[in-house]
């Protein structure tokens, strides 16, 4: 039999249950190397994510200033085109208009405007800008209150700058009158 010495002093050497504060220490190791474990393996794969991120970010930023540079030399060609090709432009553009002005049209209200005992002389039509025309009439009328008649039916169609150019009296008692004025069209 091994005879074992009991101390009895238990103010200085107080007994403990070491196997529970063992196994509580032991628990906490486990759980604090569980819990670096799992933080680790979270730390190296939001690493891995922020590297592709940036990678991403550094991609997109180099797109960015391809597709500005690229932006600037097509608006530079753009430029170059519109003022190599501005007067060809200009040109078609001129001639569709010229060719979609509507005589009909035109001759239609110039017709509806003039009084019963009147006719026109002459015309000189000039087309100018966009879907304004100029125009030159001579128009024989009948009496100073026809011309007046005329004029506010001009007036009343949209016709505009209405100026008297020069008044004759001719041997069969018509009046014939000189006037320019200014026809706009709807487009």
């Amino acid at each position: 039999m091994v005879l074992r010495k009991l101390n009895l002093n238990l103010a200085s050497n107080p007994l403990r249950n070491r196997r529970f504060f063992y196994l509580l220490f032991s628990l906490l190791i486990a759980a604090v190397l569980l819990m670096s474990f799992f933080a680790g393996k979270n730390f190296l794969k939001y690493r891995n994510e922020a590297k592709k991120i940036k990678v991403s970010i550094s991609t997109t930023d180099q797109m960015t200033k391809n597709a500005q540079r690229d932006e600037k030399n097509h608006s530079t060609m753009i430029e170059s085109a519109a003022l190599k090709y501005e007067p060809k432009v200009d040109l078609i553009n001129s001639i569709i208009l010229r060719k979609s002005f509507s005589w009909i049209q035109f001759f239609s209200d110039l017709e509806s405007s003039l009084p019963d005992s009147s006719y026109i002389v002459s015309m000189e039509p000039v087309l100018a800008e966009h879907s304004r025309l100029q125009l030159r009439l001579k128009i024989a009328t009948s009496s100073v209150n026809d011309l007046l008649e005329l004029i506010d039916n001009l007036k009343e169609l949209k016709f505009d700058q209405i100026r008297m150019r020069s008044e004759n009296l001719r041997e069969n008692g018509m009046l014939v009158s000189e006037i320019s004025l200014s026809y706009e069209r709807n487009i």
